[in-house]
């Protein structure tokens, strides 16, 4: 039985795929403007047509007024043209028009100012005559044009004065010419559809044609999502950077790089970290048990338990807070602030000094300014500090110098030896010949990461003379104008 947020989701049209919306856009764009440019052609051709019958009816007008004379209050035909009706009844005067403008004159008429009117013998229907008709006899308003309905047709008719207080009216036929336009406006119309519906063809074929490395790519993010398998890459077609969707699915592409190798990065970080974790743990579990027959140790054995035990929490403490500050990677926009890097480097080597008493700390630092997150930058420069008096065996002298944007950092130790260089960084890793000093071997693959994260680099190397060197370079931000 279906639920009321069942039957609201059932009720509810499902979206058009975009390729659809796209391609009805550009329909409904295309039927626009082609209904537009039909709408103007037609609306073109028809006032082109009734210009024609308006020329033709002046030119008629024209006829008349030479054709008509006055004749007391009437206007009748010249006498040499038959007029055996007389004046009044528009015999001879129908006549005489017809034979002078031929048969394409449909209806013609004089209308005087006074109301009355003359029409030829011949012809059945009346013109209608309106208030304007009057005004134009009457000599108070010039020709004028006008469609009207005359029996069971459409004429265009023409009022023009005759002067003497009388005007001519001629009509036109308008069934040719309704007839063209009617022709023109089917011949449009079926035009303008198969123009829309080509268009709209067209349209679906462009977007689906376009939008086919969005469907490759929403497949790849549907395949990764399904299969949880980051190894899908979408085909970046060659030279397709130069368009917004090979740009896309570079961007992609390089995305799941990025995810893949966090991830992957992640995993190794887990398990390096199951692995070194076995150790301290191991230890912990073996001096814990040595604790249940604690009565039977005596002093000194009991007071060096003790003490084993609490280096191995604090080797386990310290592996779980590095590998806890590897797995934070970068640090959000919003945490980045400017500061100064020469003072937080003075006030790490003066913790160094605390803690490590008998090592002798030289220090030559030069003002710069960098951005960055501070807590991250202080525990790398301490890692470096903490790993050179480590490696000079808890004494001896260690260099600090810091010049335009690099940290160096130098002790006088037995240095690194060279098949161990390129991997100093590394996460875990502690040379075969240093694995019995303390640490988890995580302090510089930290300061790695801070470099990394900080759009920086680290470099490890042998000084000259004995000792390792290793430096830490950010970018310096410029000094501020004057």
């Amino acid at each position: 039985m279906t639920g009321p947020g069942g039957a609201a989701r059932a009720r509810t049209p499902r979206r058009l795929k975009l390729r659809t919306r796209l391609a009805l856009a550009a329909t409904l764009a295309v039927a626009i403007g082609i209904g537009a440019g039909v709408s103007f052609a037609y609306l073109a051709l028809r006032s082109e047509l009734l210009g024609s019958v308006d020329d033709q009816l002046g030119h008629q007008v024209q006829a008349a007024q030479h054709f008509l004379i006055p004749n007391g209050n009437s206007f009748t035909p010249p006498p040499d043209r038959p007029h055996p009706g007389g004046a009044g009844n528009g015999t001879g005067f129908g006549n005489g028009l017809r034979r002078q403008f031929g048969d394409s004159v449909s209806d013609m008429q004089v209308v005087y100012a006074d109301g009355r009117t003359d029409k030829p013998s011949t012809q059945t229907d009346a013109l209608p005559v309106s208030a304007s008709d009057l005004a134009v006899a009457a000599g108070k308003q010039s020709e004028q044009f006008r469609t009207i309905g005359v029996g069971d047709g459409t004429v265009r008719m023409i009022t023009a004065p005759l002067g003497g207080g009388a005007a001519v009216q001629i009509a036109l036929p308008l069934n040719g010419v309704e007839g063209q336009l009617n022709q023109i406006g089917l011949e449009l119309l079926i035009a303008a559809a198969a123009g829309v519906l080509c268009s709209g063809f067209l349209g679906w074929w462009v977007t689906r044609t376009a939008l086919r490395p969005v469907a490759r790519l929403t497949e790849t993010a549907e395949r990764i999502t399904a299969t949880k398998d980051l190894a899908h890459r979408l085909d970046v077609a060659e030279r397709s950077d130069r368009d917004e969707l090979g740009r896309l699915a570079g961007s992609f592409n390089a995305m799941l790089d990025a995810v893949q190798d966090s991830t992957e990065r992640q995993r190794q970080l887990v398990a390096d970290a199951s692995h070194e974790l076995r150790t301290p743990l191991t230890s912990l579990r073996t001096n814990i048990e040595v604790l249940r027959k604690i009565d039977r140790l005596d002093p000194q054995d009991r007071s060096a338990l003790i003490d084993s035990v609490l280096i191995g929490i604090d080797d386990l403490t310290g592996l779980v807070t590095d590998t806890v500050e590897l797995a934070r990677g970068e640090e959000p926009a919003a945490a980045i602030e400017e500061f100064r890097w020469d003072l937080l480097v003075e006030r790490s080597v003066d913790r160094a000094r605390g803690h490590w008493p008998d090592v002798l700390f030289r220090a030559d630092l030069s003002a710069c300014e960098v951005a960055g997150v501070p807590e991250r930058v202080t525990r790398a420069v301490a890692n470096l500090l903490d790993n050179a008096a480590k490696f000079s065996g808890g004494s001896g002298e260690v260099e600090v110098g810091l010049a335009d944007g690099t940290l160096s950092v130098r002790d006088h130790g037995p240095g690194i030896p060279e098949e161990d260089l390129p991997h100093v960084f590394d996460r875990f890793y502690r040379s075969a010949k240093m694995r019995d000093r303390p640490g988890s071997g995580l302090g510089l693959a930290i300061v790695a990461q801070v470099a990394d994260s900080h759009r920086g680099t680290v470099h490890a190397s042998n000084a000259p003379g004995g000792g390792a060197l290793l430096t830490l370079s950010l970018p310096v931000l410029p000094p501020p104008a004057d």
